[in-house]
């Protein structure tokens, strides 16, 4: 429930081993190797700096499979995978044969073959139509296209006129001793032969251009029109029997394509190791790894290493303002809160764990924010069943399942079950199981929010005023932790004494404490005001002093805006509450039309609550995520690290199960 503790280590291999040793420490994952820029013995021996170079022949494999993969994809059969379960799972077996055959290459040549065929076919598709379509208008022409080229003595001009400008057109070529031949009406165009003398050819062809005229050329070709375009049809078919049969091809390829998805990540693994070989500091023989392991795991790290003859390990000291990398270690119960950290940011190696203390927080607040038993039971069944079918990393699943079963505690002892379900929409009568329902959602409320919204707000206060307070105790304890005395009493400790003395000063003079608490608070606050007031810029000179004490007593009323914003708690479970009385009036409403009413009244209950639903959980969510970053964090959490990298293998496309009956 901490950040775990690291150990710097050096492992020293011979060039001969570096392969195999790199290849078990991938193995295991447990090592994060650093490369000569960041090693220390890189600062200590320049000379075994190296310059990284890319692994082209690998990068092209790689991108070779990505693209014969991505073009597999259509046509892959439906129920090979799903959205909760996108990568397919093999064993190791199946892995290790996969990677091996050469039949898996061959495979990829096959795919790039069709692919490139494919490819040629739709560029001539392209090609073709492109010339249909240029042709098509003047299929009816029956003269021969040599025949357009004009005689010696006058010119001829083939084109297309807008079909609105196209009876002006003719009148002034009309003018010009013109004649116009319309061939056909293409897409409000007409498709006409415009012939003239050659020695009126210049202002026919001014008119041509004022009218947006598109000239069309026959270059090349010869024959009718109707020719060519019943070439290009019987060309276009055979290419679809083509692009068919490719296709056809392609979706039996489809039914092999994990044999690519396994050859991709197995490349990409294989990539990342020998990169991190390529990039350590080395000798002619000797290759130095560099690195960082987590304290409980080095024992085992060592026997791995020892493993080989040629190579041994040692710890070693950090250099000199060096950070270790950060790996928080949390229990089974506490561990899925950690999506929260991870989104903030990763704590440094002088930070406290945040996750253990904001996990109860957090999910109290999600709770809160919804305040419905049945929305809590319906994300309850929802979530384990994701869970269930889910692969890959769950946390954020489980996290939410922790958070729904406290929105059905809040709702029971709010009385909330899909709002005011239980009592308005089944019937009431006497031994009726409305009633029934009625009267144990009573016996198991504590308030209702709707009645009591003081109470609501009096819980939500009392939380955010919890929350702040333990989060300047936490700040407390780790400065004490790293040895900073100044730190953990004048910035954290005034603030736990003077925020308690203001509370009890307030609530004398309320006369809900004995009054004479209200002196002995007042003064306590003033002295712990003064205190903040002299030592929080106590490094800086007289003038930064004065300003930055000011600044800091003045930030009394920022904790006091703190404390505020948990109102947002009950805000937020009265509009999902609120929301939810809305979508019930509704359905009775429509519950009493003749007939259909029932039917849909049971439409727009499943609707409306399924919406509200929807709504209250991304509120619920961000709201209480924002009341971690915003008031929580700020009083103890610095965040900057870096997060641990082990070298392992990391798997895109598939799980490598190694216990099927796990």
């Amino acid at each position: 429930m901490a950040i775990a503790s690291m150990q710097k280590v050096m492992i020293v291999v011979h060039r001969s081993q570096v392969s195999e040793v790199l290849e078990t420490l991938q193995e295991a994952g447990l090592v994060q190797v650093l490369d000569a820029e960041r090693s220390m013995v890189t600062k200590e021996w320049p000379e075994l700096e190296v310059e990284p170079y890319r692994h082209r022949d690998l990068e092209d494999s790689i991108d070779r499979l990505g693209k014969a993969i991505a073009f597999l994809k259509p046509y892959v059969p439906k129920g090979q995978t799903s959205v909760f379960a996108p990568r397919i799972e093999i064993d190791p077996h199946t892995y290790s044969t996969i990677i091996s055959a050469a039949a898996s290459r061959q495979l990829l040549d096959q795919v790039e073959a069709v692919m490139n065929r494919k490819d040629k076919l739709m560029t001539d598709v392209e090609n073709h139509r492109g010339q249909l379509e240029h042709l098509l208008p003047w299929e009816p022409l029956s003269l021969p296209l040599e025949e357009l080229h004009g005689l010696s003595s006058s010119k001829m001009f083939a084109g297309l006129i807008p079909e609105q400008h196209f009876e002006a057109v003719c009148d002034m070529l009309s003018e010009q001793g013109a004649m116009v031949e319309p061939v056909a009406v293409w897409h409000q165009q007409r498709a006409c032969i415009v012939v003239c003398l050659n020695e009126a050819a210049g202002e026919v062809q001014k008119v041509l251009r004022t009218s947006d005229f598109e000239a069309s050329s026959f270059e090349g070709l010869s024959g009718r029109v109707s020719e060519h375009t019943a070439r290009l049809r019987s060309r276009l078919a055979e290419i679809e029997k083509d692009l068919a049969a490719l296709d056809h091809t392609a979706a039996e390829l489809a039914k092999e394509r994990f044999k690519l998805q396994v050859l991709a990540d197995y490349h990409e693994n294989l990539h990342r190791r020998i990169h991190t070989e390529s990039t350590a500091p080395a000798t002619e023989h000797t290759v130095f790894l560099e690195g960082w392991v987590r304290q409980k795991d080095y024992r085992v790290l060592e026997k791995l290493v020892k493993r080989f003859d040629a190579c041994d390990i040692a710890p070693v000291e950090p250099g000199q303002d060096e950070e270790p990398p950060v790996e928080i270690d949390n229990g089974p119960v506490t561990r899925p809160f950690e999506t929260i950290t991870r989104l903030y940011g990763i704590p440094s190696h002088t930070d406290v764990d945040p996750t253990v203390f904001l996990a109860p927080f957090f999910a109290l607040f999600f709770g809160l924010c919804l305040t419905d038993a049945g929305y809590g039971i319906v994300l309850t069944v929802v979530l384990a069943w994701g869970i269930k079918k889910m692969q890959g990393d769950k946390k954020a699943l489980w996290m939410l399942l922790i958070c729904s079963v406290l929105t059905i505690l809040a709702g029971a002892i709010t009385g909330s079950w899909f709002a005011d379900t239980l009592q308005t929409l089944l019937p009431q009568g006497e031994g009726s199981i409305g009633r029934t329902l009625d009267t144990w959602r009573r016996k198991i409320m504590l308030f209702d929010p709707m009645e009591q919204p003081l109470i609501f707000i009096g819980i939500s206060l009392a939380l955010g005023y919890i929350q702040v307070l333990f989060g300047l105790l936490i700040g407390f304890f780790n400065h004490l932790r790293l040895g900073n005395i100044a730190a953990a009493v004048f910035e954290k400790l005034t603030w736990v004494i003077m925020l308690n003395s203001l509370l009890l000063f307030a609530l004398a003079k309320g006369a809900m404490l004995p009054g004479w608490l209200g002196t002995p608070s007042w003064v306590t606050a003033a002295v712990m005001a003064v205190l903040i007031f002299w030592f929080t810029e106590r490094n800086s000179g007289l003038a930064g002093r004065i300003g930055g004490g000011v600044f800091a007593v003045f930030s009394t009323v920022f904790y006091l805006g703190d404390m505020l914003s948990y109102v947002r708690l009950m805000a937020l479970g009265m509009v999902t509450a609120g929301l939810g009385m809305a979508v019930n009036i509704l359905t009775q409403l429509v519950m009493d039309v003749p007939y259909v009413g029932f039917i849909l009244g049971l439409l727009l209950f499943v609707l409306g609550h399924t919406v509200n639903l929807a709504l209250s959980l991304l509120s619920a969510f961000v709201h209480s995520l924002r009341l971690q970053f915003v008031e929580f964090f700020p009083k103890f959490f610095g965040g900057g690290g870096h997060a641990f990298k082990p070298l392992q293998h990391v798997y895109q496309h598939i799980m490598v199960v190694r216990n099927q009956n796990k």
